[in-house]
């Protein structure tokens, strides 16, 4: 027989009651599927491991495909290298509609063989750099500091060039469609690390996919389908499995952007805006080739806080940004900044993004203080402790009069809410999302106003 709820309240209390003689929480072991969705977990190319391992701010997922196995830290990038694998199954697809058409021979493809066994962006890679709790909320900005100085001192003796690809090529692979002529195009813009063409964008947008991924597996299948089929002759059928993806508020126009400008233009545009918010030309140079953004997560965070004109403390927050170690930590600040913006249009206007905390923590009308955390379930670990009890600190002396929130795209622990609640914190959890399920298409994405419950 089932507990009753009754039961099930009285032992969560009493869980709470016994954590609490414990100075601090050990981050659990948690299930896949407490935090995705079940279409997410299993798919005909991929499956979710159920065991998640969590370091008290993100959890780290494992996902098994036929094209290789992916260690991903944060539940947004779960769900989008779901959506990238089913983006890839279609562009095989394409691969064999191709050779059925005898548009290319069998044996200039790369079906998959062999990669198997590759750990794609595995979590080992930020091994010595620590969690997330140390990276984000350990000494803010010391290492984008650090990285901005650095830059400064680079530039003194050479100008970085506007233009990092050739735009004279950038429309010969969507007007030539064979592979000689498309190799022409695209072959040379290869060895650029932003050297995505026209073709490229075109197939990333027909499956609503970051023609800038750093999905090794999925870059290299956009751009050997866009050497041989620039036209996009064989897309009749292009349904991505397990769609997901980036489609509110500020992304929208960001989206646009991405898929339908150069590179260079993009880079152009993301170094005059962020002069024109006040930041200085060194942080904007170390956010800018920090290795952890690629130029969508660039131009989506540049955009959101573009849509954030007026609000101080936008500067202060791209230098906190360019201080990224990780692709989670980039990922996080990119999604903090549309999640600022999308509270400013939704919930309150913004008149600060206040300096020296992580992520966005913001002062909004009506003495609101909101701290915006696109984080997975956060447990009360020293650091996350030392943290709160840091700002709360600083609410009290420098904002004594405004209302803490916590909003989150995830959970708190019941310790952590507990906890929280003694500090003066109203939590909101699972009340900010910034995806939305995309349609098979020709069905249009539909519009949404707010993502904020």
């Amino acid at each position: 027989m089932k507990p009753s709820r009754f039961a099930l309240c009285i032992g969560a209390l009493l869980a709470v009651s016994a954590a609490s003689d414990q100075p601090y929480e050990t981050p659990p072991v948690l299930k896949a599927e407490d935090f995705l969705d079940a279409a997410l977990l299993k798919g005909p190319h991929h499956q979710i491991e159920d065991k998640v391992v969590s370091d008290g701010v993100f959890n780290t997922y494992t996902i098994t495909s036929q094209y290789g196995t992916f260690r991903v830290e944060g539940t947004s990038l779960a769900e989008m290298r779901v959506h990238e694998i089913g983006v890839i199954a279609q562009l095989k697809e394409v691969d064999k509609a191709a050779v059925a058409a005898g548009a290319i021979a069998a044996s200039v493809l790369d079906v998959g063989k062999g990669v198997v066994h590759v750990v794609t962006n595995p979590v080992g890679t930020v091994t010595g750099i620590g969690n997330g709790v140390a990276r984000l909320f350990g000494r803010v900005g010391r290492g984008a500091k650090r990285t901005a100085e650095k830059m400064e001192s680079e530039d003194k003796e050479k100008n970085e060039p506007d233009n990092l690809v050739d735009r004279s090529h950038a429309e010969k692979a969507r007007e030539k469609s064979n592979p000689g002529k498309v190799v022409e195009a695209s072959g040379e813009l290869a060895k650029d690390i932003i050297g995505v063409n026209s073709a490229m964008r075109s197939w990333a947008q027909k499956l609503r996919a970051d023609p800038y991924t750093r999905n090794a597996v999925l870059h290299k299948e956009l751009r050997e389908v866009a050497q041989y089929d620039a036209g996009g002759r064989f897309s009749t059928k292009l349904v991505p499995l397990g769609a997901v993806g980036l489609a509110l508020g500020a992304t929208v126009t960001a989206d646009e952007l991405i898929w339908m400008k150069e590179p260079d233009e993009l880079v152009s545009l993301n170094e005059t805006r962020l002069k024109t918010m006040g930041v200085k030309p060194s942080v904007s140079r170390a956010f800018r080739l920090n290795p952890q953004y690629n130029l969508t997560r660039q131009v989506r965070l540049v955009t959101a806080l573009d849509a954030l004109d007026g609000v101080s403390g936008r500067p202060e927050f791209v230098a906190r940004a360019a201080g990224a170690q990780a692709d989670a930590d980039a990922q996080f600040y990119t999604e903090s900044a549309l999640l600022a913006e999308m509270f400013h249009s939704t919930q309150a206007p913004l008149a600060e993004i206040v300096a020296n905390l992580p992520g966005a923590c913001v002062l909004a009308e009506g003495d609101r203080f909101a701290c915006l955390f696109p984080l997975d379930y956060i447990a009360w670990t020293k650091g996350v402790a030392g943290h709160f009890d840091r700002i709360t600190k600083r609410i009290e002396v420098d904002f004594p009069k405004a209302k803490r929130e916590l909003w989150l795209t995830g959970r708190v622990s019941p310790r952590t809410a507990n906890e929280l609640e003694t500090r003066g914190w109203a939590v909101r959890e699972k009340s900010l999302s910034l995806l939305s399920e995309v349609p098979p298409a020709p069905t249009p994405v539909p519009e949404k106003t707010s993502a904020l419950k």
